[in-house]
């Protein structure tokens, strides 16, 4: 199921915010995804991590009232699994890839996040085109 995917990208991505060595973390992660999943989860993974700096960027750009580092780690990586989604993954209907996102930071983050990454990721599909 792409939403179990979707969270252990994040596990991983929270997890090197706090600790650069990897140790095989997202292989012991993803060891019960069937092989779809599998697939998913590392090249959304991939795709977050060769966008960082951009999605840095568009993340500064599109949340005018935050500086970036207040930013809470826990939204910065649900925001750039959406972003990368609506970047690489464009049969996936933008909803659902909000939607997901914004889950995971219920899940991880604070109250007021869904409402922050929602907004972030609309503007930022908006202005992607999707």
């Amino acid at each position: 199921m792409r939403s179990v995917a979707r969270e252990i990208v994040f596990e991983y991505l929270f997890s090197r915010l706090f600790n650069q060595k990897d140790e095989g973390l997202f292989a012991v992660l993803s060891k019960n995804l069937n092989t779809d999943d599998k697939v998913f989860a590392e090249n959304l993974l991939n795709f977050v991590l060769n966008s960082e700096e951009k999605y840095a960027e568009e993340i500064t750009n599109l949340s005018k009232n935050f500086k970036y580092d207040r930013i809470f780690a826990a939204d910065k990586c649900a925001i750039n699994i959406g972003m990368a989604e609506l970047d690489n993954f464009r049969e996936t209907p933008k909803a659902v890839v909000i939607d997901e996102a914004v889950k995971l930071a219920a899940k991880f983050s604070t109250e007021k996040s869904t409402d922050f990454v929602n907004g972030i990721l609309a503007e930022y599909a908006k202005n992607i085109g999707v």
